[in-house]
């Protein structure tokens, strides 16, 4: 990348900073400066605390498949910000990305506007310029008063819900729910994954306010795990159009099953609407799809492993996986950072858990949020484990595979510090995914 687009896509960044009144009118002023460009192509529109990522990759790439032009906008990323906005599942060259910053820039008040006002109206944007059919959006923060919240889209989801982000969505179960059911819209079908009794019926009752039909995706498709391993996931499934089946995801874990659903669900949806997805299209994108930092080896180093879970049921899954699903044995060693609005606390101690006898290393990542080397120490003594503070999440990599020469080193609690080990290990999303 060219230092001149580096400098301003670091300028870019720093306005994540800004902390003006929650609100959806600077998005929509500066897609109305745009001339509108999230008018301009179909979108599915998806929330959750954990798994929507996962559920949009799968949505965009099956569409993919059955040959529509797709934009995937999903947050964050791990090494390069261009992995933010895909059409085709390639990023925007250069070029095109600046001509995009030129053109918000020109725009009255673009000086004022947040981080993700600026990132979510490029990406749409690039959407209208490549003319795609079909936007699959990922929910940045929240819903309600998400950035993104701007579509209106013929199918919405949300994945699940969780304690995550208490600090700005709410403490509880059912404040979290609110927000993030505030994506809903009048005569929009929104499919559910959410298994949480408390918020499952707070979606429920938005969904009637809003006349939404809900869909629970349990009750609608029958998905269940044929066999799995380090390979990936074979699942069989029951669910129409498309009768019986068996599809194979190169992701891991029990939970993608869960996301599985809620993607097949959402495409039967999309095809109940009249959009054209054979059964091939299903067995190609899903066979295809690829959500790097997701419970994964490092290329290069495969006794690394690296997973994105940054809150307590992220990391209940990582650790399901790894021991039950997986049935990997205990990492010899585990590198952990968090967020200053995590609870390391409660993540330390589920993963001490999983590997009671593992070096743990801890470490800050670059991001101004990050919690230090030596709170998360203080934090691990809590639950009765001895960290190791460490200046970088790379020398605490470096120090747990030099220490090891046989077991596994696994790096969690943060996608950053998982875009930092890409970034110096190799094994990032690239160009193209």
């Amino acid at each position: 990348m060219t230092q001149d687009l580096q400098t301003r896509l670091e300028t870019l960044w720093g306005l994540e900073r800004r902390h003006l009144k929650p609100d959806l009118e600077g998005t929509r002023e500066l897609l109305a400066g745009l001339r509108h460009p999230e008018t301009r192509f179909a979108a599915v529109h998806v929330a959750g605390t954990n798994g929507k990522g996962s559920v949009c990759v799968l949505v965009e790439r099956v569409l993919r498949a059955a040959g529509y032009r797709t934009g995937l906008y999903t947050s964050p990323h791990l090494v390069d910000f261009r992995e933010r906005i895909r059409v085709n599942g390639r990023w925007a060259n250069e070029a095109e990305l600046a001509a995009g910053l030129d053109a918000i820039e020109a725009l009255p008040n673009a000086s004022t506007r947040t981080f993700f006002e600026v990132t979510t109206a490029l990406a749409f944007d690039r959407f209208a310029r490549e003319n795609v059919d079909w936007a699959v959006v990922e929910v940045g923060l929240g819903g309600r008063l998400d950035s993104t919240n701007v579509l209106s889209p013929a199918v919405c989801a949300i994945t699940s819900i969780g304690l995550d982000h208490s600090e700005l969505l709410g403490d509880t179960h059912a404040a979290i729910a609110a927000e993030k059911a505030g994506i809903l819209k009048p005569g929009v079908p929104v499919v559910s994954g959410v298994e949480h009794d408390v918020a499952a019926s707070i979606i429920a009752r938005r969904a009637a306010e809003v006349n939404a039909t809900l869909i629970v995706a349990r009750d609608w498709a029958d998905v269940r795990i044929r066999q799995q391993g380090e390979w990936g996931t074979r699942l069989a499934v029951d669910c129409a159009p498309w009768g019986r089946f068996q599809l194979q995801l190169p992701l891991r874990g029990g939970h993608q099953r869960d996301n599985a659903r809620v993607a097949l669900v959402l495409l039967a949806q999309l095809a109940a609407q009249g959009v054209c997805i054979e059964l091939a299209a299903l067995r190609e994108g899903f066979a295809g799809v690829r959500w790097p930092g997701r419970l994964e080896p490092c290329p290069a180093e495969p006794r690394l492993w690296w997973d994105g879970a940054h809150n307590l049921e992220g990391m209940r899954r990582l650790c399901s996986a790894w021991s039950k699903d997986l049935k990997l044995p205990a990492p010899a060693a585990i590198i952990f950072a968090a967020g200053r609005d995590k609870d390391a606390r409660a993540m330390l101690a589920r993963l001490r858990s999983l590997a009671p006898d593992a070096d743990l290393f801890v470490a800050a990542t670059h991001n101004e949020r990050a919690r230090t080397a030596a709170d998360l120490a203080r934090n691990a003594a809590e639950v009765g484990s001895q960290a190791t503070p460490t200046p970088s999440i790379v020398q605490a990599i470096r120090s747990a595979l030099a220490r090891y020469s046989k077991g596994r080193v696994l790096l969690c609690g943060s996608l950053f510090a998982v875009g930092e080990a890409m970034a110096a290990f190799g094994g990032g999303p690239g160009e193209q995914v």
